[in-house]
């Protein structure tokens, strides 16, 4: 039987999160190539999320019901 990789989704929120880690890493780094990645790598995270914002529709709180 072949393993195959577990795919994670990530919510606009982790990919925000993720892009400020990568904005923390690149301000401890020389300026080079490597530091200009790392901010690259931020606004293509940060880009990803503000399109999932707009791609996924609201859902309500997880707690409350819709009432009709």
């Amino acid at each position: 039987m072949q393993s195959t990789e577990k795919v994670t989704y990530l919510s606009a929120d982790q990919l925000e999160e993720r892009a400020a880690a990568r904005i923390r890493e690149a301000e401890q780094l020389p300026a080079g190539e490597t530091r200009q990645h790392a901010l690259r790598n931020a606004a293509q995270l940060r880009s990803y999320a503000a399109m999932k914002r707009l791609l996924v529709p609201n859902r309500p709180a997880s707690g409350s019901k819709a009432e009709a």
